[in-house]
């Protein structure tokens, strides 16, 4: 097993990063902390370049390559936000890239793959059919081969959120991550619970995708037939092994929420923010809205973690509003 980043790592991640990228901001909700009844500061990673917090895990990951891994290039599998920040990263630092996407990928992500200048292929139905073609790319053409969940660069990278986060709100109480293969909420434990280990750490996954959720619970990996989510960032059938060699003792709670959970707190999210969330955004938002009662007067940092919903599933949201 590779070894996890420390919390030393993770600031130097940052490091790296600032370099490319302005730090997102962190604002307290007027609106969502009057309607849940708790003090809700939302962390924006939707103003990133790929609005997504993606990026951060992607411009480190491919910055740790050295001169002649960037000659040959990456490859890596995504259902969308993971691949624009390897691709993005990949285009600043002049690397060749090639994301791996399942068919029915979104067309917001897939073409924002394409456009940051990445080779993209359409393979399999889920993103474990994408782990098989991209290993398979690497192994043929010797591109180096790069899975969230799996790799430290892109846990490291992550993690640097937990440090921005716990500068804007140091005296926060409870911080919620959406989960899909578990690497941000378990580079954001090592920074947070380094720094303050008496932050509530908690994962929310949707139900039709809960490997993290049953493999916390059972402490140990476990794996899902389907992943039948219309949130595409939580939408994995097993946990990364490094992810979850890390979070199974980070995190303090997991929740799950339904898919009509999350299509009802799109509009809230929007109503509230003035921006539209992906379903893996939405997911904290909805389990904050399901349980906010047993938080009364607390201080809750969330993560508005991508913004890349898409017209037509917009449409659909908000026709069944």
């Amino acid at each position: 097993m590779p070894v996890h980043p420390t919390l030393l790592d993770i600031v130097k991640a940052r490091q790296r990063i600032d370099t490319y990228l302005q730090p997102t901001p962190m604002y307290r909700s007027p609106g969502f902390s009057e309607l849940l009844g708790v003090d809700l500061y939302i962390k924006y990673e939707n103003f990133q370049p790929i609005r997504s917090f993606k990026i951060r895990g992607g411009l480190y990951s491919v910055s740790l390559l050295d001169e002649t891994q960037r000659s040959r290039g990456v490859v890596t599998a995504s259902t969308g936000n993971h691949g624009q920040g390897i691709a993005y990263a990949a285009d600043v630092m002049g690397v060749p890239a090639k994301v791996v996407i399942p068919h029915g990928t979104p067309e917001i992500k897939s073409d924002a793959i394409r456009h940051r200048g990445a080779e993209l292929i359409i393979h399999g139905d889920t993103i474990v059919d994408g782990f098989e073609r991209a290993k398979e790319i690497a192994a043929e053409t010797g591109m180096v081969y790069i899975e969230d969940g799996e790799d430290f660069g892109l846990m490291a990278g992550a993690g640097t959120l937990g440090l921005e986060m716990i500068e804007a709100l140091p005296d926060m109480d409870i911080l919620i991550l959406p989960v899909g293969g578990g690497n941000l909420i378990a580079g954001v434990g090592v920074a947070v619970k380094r720094i303050n280990p008496d932050i509530r750490l908690i994962g929310v996954q949707a139900e039709e995708a809960p490997s993290v959720y049953h493999s916390w619970r059972q402490g140990k990996l476990m794996t899902t037939e389907t992943c039948d989510t219309f949130a595409g960032g939580l939408a994995t059938t097993y946990p990364g092994g490094l992810a979850f060699d890390v979070l199974k003792d980070k995190v303090d709670e997991m929740y799950l929420v339904s898919e009509e959970d999350m299509k009802q707190a799109i509009p809230v999210i929007l109503e509230q923010t003035g921006f539209i969330a992906e379903g893996a955004a939405a997911a904290g938002f909805a389990l904050c809205m399901k349980q906010a009662r047993e938080w009364t007067g607390q201080r809750v940092g969330i993560l508005f973690s991508g913004g890349n919903l898409g017209t037509d599933w917009l449409k659909t949201v908000m026709s069944e509003e």
